[in-house]
């Protein structure tokens, strides 16, 4: 059986003549909203996936018109907690939905301290970052696609890159000091929020180590930043004992673009232009469920599909992006799931 999982940063989902964050006009006219529902149903038709997880949605409304008059107009919808004024995350599936929950709070308070020869002589006591909620709260699902196997798929956005500066300092006139400041605090929350999913994460396998989690989302940070390694989680250090080893594998996960790129002469991966920086920013995580050199795997990535060609590159291109487009691509990863299903060990 074949299923396809996706990923799709919609940027800026509105109803036309409504207005986003704490601006005053109307973000689209019309005409600009009526382009924006046709090219995301133009580029859902291409992707063509099973399970979609989206980011950007301001209000449901917007997102159910994508659907109107396409085949998955009467799938399964879910919105995490939408107030019209700032994004949230939302999931779309072929399949039925068994249960949904919105997480808002990080499951701890971050703890940070550092080794003691670099704080002496000072006080080298544990300071908490009292970081409580995510930027962007995280939306599970459970999702039955056969009678034998349900999926837990976890949408994500975590914290941007820009700057989070202090009031009255633009962007744009700001020092490089400040905005050097701004950026790793920006970097200090998004490195929080992926230690909460991974919380998340560990939890979910200790709660039922054999049901599948896929991990859809804009991570807002390259597939080999510290970040989005933290969510994934290391291999285990090859001196161990095999069953340890066996038991921490359950806990690590796939970038399923790093399964593509070891079957391909060229990676050509990218979802994200900045600056003339080419990144891959949006990404799909599966659970070691799918890891091929698992003997009890329960499906294998097939490949993974990129809907990009509207990115421009503003260094090299004189080309505008238009309002109604998103300025991240599109990602699908297509999934051979076993019709017999090893048993658990």
């Amino acid at each position: 059986m074949k299923i396809s999982i996706a990923t799709f940063n919609v940027e800026n989902l509105i109803t036309a003549g409504k207005p986003i964050y704490d601006e005053t006009k109307p973000y689209y006219s019309q005409n600009q909203y009526q382009y924006k529902i046709d090219w995301i149903k133009s580029q859902l038709e291409k992707m063509n996936a099973d399970i979609i997880g989206f980011q950007e949605i301001f209000e449901e409304q917007a997102l159910r018109e994508c659907l109107i008059k396409t085949k998955m107009a009467n799938w399964h919808l879910f919105v995490a907690n939408p107030t019209g004024k700032t994004p949230v995350n939302a999931i779309l599936s072929k399949f039925p939905i068994n249960n949904t929950e919105v997480i808002e709070d990080v499951p701890f308070i971050f703890d940070f301290f550092d080794e003691k020869e670099m704080t002496a002589p000072l006080d080298s006591e544990t300071i908490n970052i009292p970081l409580k909620k995510f930027s962007r709260s995280v939306l599970k699902a459970e999702i039955k696609v056969n009678e034998a196997v349900s999926v837990l798929v976890i949408v994500l956005h975590l914290k941007s890159k820009r700057p989070i500066l202090a009031d009255g300092i633009d962007r744009n006139t700001a020092t490089y000091p400040e905005l050097a400041k701004g950026s790793v605090r920006s970097l200090i929350r998004r490195g929080i929020e992926s230690c909460g999913i991974r919380q998340i994460l560990s939890d979910e396998i200790d709660k039922d180590e054999t049901k599948p989690i896929f991990i859809l989302g804009d991570l807002n940070d390259n597939d080999t930043a510290v970040t989005n390694q933290a969510i994934i989680g290391d291999e285990p250090f090859r001196n161990l004992p095999p069953q340890v080893k066996i038991k921490k594998w359950k806990h690590v996960f796939q970038n399923c673009k790093d399964v593509q790129v070891r079957k391909s002469i060229e990676n050509f991966h990218y979802t994200y232009i900045h600056n003339g920086q080419y990144e891959s920013l949006d990404n799909i995580f599966v659970s070691n469920h799918f890891a091929e050199l698992n003997s009890k795997k329960i499906g294998r990535i097939i490949d993974v599909r990129l809907y990009n060609d509207h990115i421009i590159d503003n260094k090299t291109s004189m080309d505008e992006k238009p309002i109604h487009v998103s300025d991240h691509g599109q990602v699908v990863a297509n999934i051979n799931l076993f019709e017999t299903i090893p048993p658990a060990s």
